[in-house]
């Protein structure tokens, strides 16, 4: 079926079933049912229902409105990025003749210097966690610079409190890699698994105080947010924690490859950054 007469939904939902079979993760098929949905919505209410309606002048009214809304720079990207790889996704299926986003510029993303906790900030945070479970969260990130993804999606038998180790199975790209922690770390989490009770390995190793299952990342953002509004710091987030380590890792004389490979990263594009 051509463009013509396939619609964005229609479209999508092909988009989504070939993003499943190359076993994209979770947050990944959730990041372009989120972005892309919205973006629909936009373009049916400017009576664009089908693929081939749709613009390089839809797009960038779209682009323009998410600016309009104050967004970051980065999350405009985001949205820009999500719609370059469906469309291009359908062209090479064969969905659509000519790719919308062609002539579409790409919006810049500003480059701001990363951000991260002080060693103040860090024991303050500390100090306001109500739960040995949510200390735990805050040190493991700390101590690892796991993404909040790889965070939630750890199992009580992914760590290895003797060797100071835990296993990430769930990596950006399916990919695997180890992580390590330090003393401090380890008696916190012996804590959290002793009120834990996990009784196998396949149990998560951080669950919901509502519904006492694993934790969700809408979970983990409240967690953020109780946590930030107890602080007042300001950039309190999950991915914080992810740059203080890495800011810190190379302050202690660390190399910059070995961070790569503890953090999980393609290339070293990003970590350039910090340096």
């Amino acid at each position: 079926m051509s463009g013509q007469g396939l619609t964005l939904q229609d479209a999508f939902d092909i988009f989504q079933t070939d993003n499943r079979a190359r076993r994209l993760t979770a947050s990944t098929l959730a990041f372009y049912r989120v972005t892309l949905r919205l973006t629909f919505r936009y373009f049916n209410a400017q009576g664009v229902t089908l693929l081939g309606q749709v613009t390089a002048h839809h797009i960038r009214q779209f682009l323009t409105l998410r600016q309009d809304a104050g967004l970051s720079t980065y999350t405009q990207h985001k949205y820009a990025r999500a719609l370059r790889t469906f469309f291009r996704f359908c062209v090479r299926e064969g969905l659509l003749e000519r790719n919308p986003m062609t002539t579409v510029t790409m919006p810049r993303v500003e480059k701001l210097l990363p951000t991260s906790f002080t060693e103040e900030q860090i024991a303050t945070i500390l100090g306001e966690c109500e739960t040995e479970r949510d200390k735990t969260i805050c040190l493991v990130l700390l101590d690892t610079g796991l993404r909040a993804s790889e965070l939630l999606a750890l199992n009580f038998g992914d760590v290895d409190i003797k060797e100071g180790r835990i296993f990430v199975r769930h990596g950006k790209g399916q990919k695997q890699r180890a992580v390590y922690f330090g003393v401090k770390t380890r008696r916190q989490l012996l804590r959290h698994l002793n009120d834990l009770d996990a009784t196998h390995a396949h149990a998560p190793l951080f669950v919901s105080t509502v519904t006492k299952g694993r934790l969700t990342l809408s979970g983990l953002f409240h967690l953020m947010g109780r946590l930030r509004t107890r602080t007042g710091i300001e950039h309190l987030q999950a991915h914080t924690f992810r740059r203080t380590f890495a800011l810190t890792a190379l302050r202690n004389g660390m190399s910059i490859y070995h961070l790569q490979r503890l953090m999980g990263h393609e290339d070293i594009a990003v970590l350039r950054r910090y340096l």
